[in-house]
């Protein structure tokens, strides 16, 4: 069954997850980074377009049905991964897109998202600034009518969250198995904060309690609104908790956030990136500058300073579009 959440919580059934990934996805050692050293493979989810994204649609497209909604409006940067996965779900759905972006540092990466955006027939509402895109987002007409359904940067909200503490269930299940050693830690990008917020809880719920390391890849704020930091993630995790009607409290102390990796900012290449990007190429890891180059920078320096097995959670696309 690709959703051990559903074994442990039946009444969650009713959430209807849709199968859009092949799970569970592979975990595999990476030798060449040392005998302890380890990756989540969810760079190859699904198919046309992996990534940490399509474990988060699984749950919200049964939402957006459930909303008999007609279009679907979201918003990221001008090369969003978020805003490709949402896209190309809506093209196979038959749903209107509409993604307000923002500027990042252009790229191959970023041109190529872009142009595959468009061919999948989304609607790209370019502003100027984050500020601008949000506020497009947040003011959007369709807010008072019927059939649209917004969808934050990230493809988060509470229900994508369960989309990861299903993962981790999942790899739980994997190291029950004899696949993998049970990680004293796990590092992964945080940039909408879903997919941490979601492992974090997996990690208590599952009995793990493995350190989950995350990697801050956006601004902390903007101007009122929290973006990405330590406390939004924990408000998430609460969330789901809450949702899952656990008992007692969520520890908080299995979060360790790093906000020394971000650099001069989203999306914006640092000598670590690169580093990385060479570092991940070698054990045929596909790493990019926004997210999953500063994640694996950070894997690489944690490796070397802990001693029990660490997992990098690959959360970006791996197949070419």
């Amino acid at each position: 069954m690709p959703w051990p959440l559903l074994e442990r919580y039946p009444e969650l059934a009713m959430l209807n997850p849709s199968a859009l990934c092949t799970l569970p996805t592979p975990v595999e050692p990476l030798p060449g980074l040392g005998a302890n050293c380890w990756v989540k493979r969810d760079d190859i989810s699904a198919r046309p377009y992996g990534g940490n994204k399509l474990r988060k649609l699984e749950w919200i497209l049964p939402d957006i049905r459930r909303e008999d909604a007609h279009t679907v409006v979201t918003l990221g940067a001008t090369g969003t991964n978020a805003g490709l996965a949402t896209s190309l779900l809506c093209q196979k759905e038959g749903l209107r897109c509409d993604i307000f972006t923002f500027p990042q540092p252009d790229s191959p990466v970023v041109r190529q998202n872009r142009l595959a955006m468009q061919q999948a027939g989304a609607r790209l509402h370019d502003r100027g600034s984050l500020l601008g895109a949000a506020l497009g987002w947040y003011l959007h007409p369709g807010r008072l009518k019927r059939g649209y359904y917004f969808l934050y940067a990230g493809c988060s909200n509470p229900v994508a969250t369960l989309g990861y503490v299903n993962a981790m269930l999942e790899l739980k299940q994997q190291i029950d198995e004899g696949l993998c050693p049970a990680p004293a830690a796990l590092v992964v990008a945080a940039g909408s904060c879903a997919t941490a917020a979601g492992l974090l809880v997996g990690s208590q719920i599952s009995g793990l309690n493995t350190r989950i390391h995350a990697v801050q890849v956006a601004p902390t704020r903007l101007g009122p609104f929290s973006v990405c930091n330590a406390r939004l993630t924990l408000g998430m995790a609460h969330t789901a908790w809450q949702q899952l009607g656990e008992p007692g409290e969520l520890n908080p102390h299995l979060l360790h956030w790093h906000d020394n990796y971000l650099g001069k900012g989203y999306g914006q290449a640092s000598e670590l990136t690169r580093q990385a990007k060479t570092q991940a190429a070698r054990q045929g890891l596909l790493v990019e500058d926004t997210y999953s180059g500063k994640a694996f920078a950070a894997f690489s320096a944690i490796s070397q300073q802990q001693p029990g097995p660490t997992l990098f959670w690959h959360t970006f696309n791996a197949h070419p579009l």
